[in-house]
């Protein structure tokens, strides 16, 4: 079924924009980021839908309604010293290097979509038309503040959806997850 609602939210939706809403850069103090030891650290990461919002928008002239769909999508990524792991999951932690971004996809569409094929839209497309411009901005950004070499940020993966994996649905939005040295 969730094919079905995927295609349908595809033929629907034509997208319009991605914008940036908000962002967070923070440097550790104390931190000397071009003479850090990369060797000590790991890198978090995490993406996510935040929320979607329609919006219907009536033709004045009696005509064909329009609809707006907005698709808030949080992505960050983070350094964090490996012998801190533990501690990085407190909500108080300061990581060495930390990069977080809200940005608003746009879409319109001729026709309202159901809440399977919004939710089918939010797993597989909507990040991806986003991530172009997280990858962008981690660059950019790491520039900035001289980190070399900058944040990997790899190519889009669809992960699994969440109606195929429960325990998904039980984690929080901004869970941080490990990958390793870099």
């Amino acid at each position: 079924m969730m094919n079905v609602c995927l295609k349908n939210a595809q033929n629907s939706l034509c997208i319009q924009s991605v914008n940036l809403k908000e962002s967070k850069v923070f440097v550790r103090d104390g931190i000397d980021i071009p003479a850090l030891d990369r060797d000590e650290t790991a890198v978090q990461s995490f993406r996510s839908i935040i929320r979607v919002e329609e919006i219907s928008l009536a033709d004045p002239e009696g005509g064909e309604d329009i609809w707006d769909y907005r698709f808030i999508y949080s992505a960050g990524v983070r350094l964090i010293f490996s012998s801190e792991k533990e501690e990085s999951a407190k909500d108080e932690y300061k990581p060495i290097v930390e990069i977080v971004s809200v940005f608003e996809a746009k879409y319109l569409s001729k026709s309202q979509l159901k809440k399977d094929e919004i939710k089918a839209f939010s797993a597989d497309n909507a990040g991806y038309h986003v991530w172009p411009y997280w990858r962008e901005y981690v660059q950019s950004c790491c520039a900035r503040i001289g980190l070399s070499p900058a944040f990997e940020v790899p190519v889009y993966i669809v992960v699994p959806r969440k109606d195929e994996n429960p325990e998904a649905d039980k984690k929080s939005v901004k869970t941080f997850v490990s990958k390793g040295k870099k």
